[in-house]
């Protein structure tokens, strides 16, 4: 377990204190070293690679969102190298109380994927996918964000799923050859004709498309036992 502490020392975009790990240098342990996939559900995320996981709960507000600093404050922990990330809207505890983010923004996802630029395999479970594929699309500026990102996982869930800005995203990603190998679509329940329909056009833009019915995971944070730390 790691603790962070708020100092007042330092503040994030929004002016809000930003954590501070202690001790200030972590790095010879090894579990804090060549970390290559995060998950981040609300007030917490969960940083694992071949030395093991680290675990972060924060019941600050300024942690619930999905943002840069949301990241960057784990310093000097390493998030460079993510490859696989996993962002969820909601999270339900073991003890079934349900955690939910505040809505992300396309600029908080913008400034996150600037720092987490090495992602190759993205999945969204019960996000409100509309900042997303602005996001993943091309700037004004020809920018892409996310340049080595090879497969894109969506669980619906019970969110809406705009079907003609994904296309978009994708269609624009290809233009600028940077167009993804694997797409996959799970919805909570059967799609209507007219769905399936908008999703079949999807596959020219893409080289594997893959939508079917399923059960989103479940992402679980252990706050059962926050009380005792």
């Amino acid at each position: 377990m790691l603790k962070g502490v708020f100092t007042g020392e330092e503040f994030d975009d929004r002016g809000d204190p930003a954590a501070q790990l202690r001790p200030s240098s972590i790095n010879h342990l090894p579990v804090t070293r060549r970390i290559t996939k995060a998950v981040a559900i609300p007030h917490s995320c969960i940083l694992s690679g071949p030395n093991g996981n680290i675990r972060f709960w924060c019941f600050e507000e300024t942690r619930a969102r999905f943002g840069a600093e949301f990241f960057t404050s784990f310093s000097p922990i390493s998030v460079l190298e993510i490859r696989h990330l996993w962002v969820g809207q909601h999270s339900t505890s073991r003890s079934g109380i349900r955690h939910t983010f505040p809505e992300q923004t396309v600029v908080d996802i913008r400034n996150t994927f600037r720092v987490l630029a090495k992602v190759e395999d993205l999945t969204l479970v019960s996000c409100k996918t509309a900042a997303f594929f602005s996001t993943l699309g091309v700037a004004a500026d020809d920018e892409v964000l996310l340049p080595g990102l090879r497969r894109l996982t969506i669980f619906v869930g019970c969110e809406y799923l705009d079907v003609s800005a994904f296309i978009q995203c994708l269609k624009a990603r290809k233009e600028q050859s940077r167009s993804l190998c694997e797409v996959t679509v799970v919805f909570e329940k059967e799609p209507e004709a007219d769905l399936v329909e908008a999703m079949e056009s999807l596959g020219e833009f893409v080289e594997e498309l893959v939508y079917r019915v399923g059960e989103a995971p479940k992402l679980f944070w252990l706050d059962e036992d926050c009380d005792d730390w």
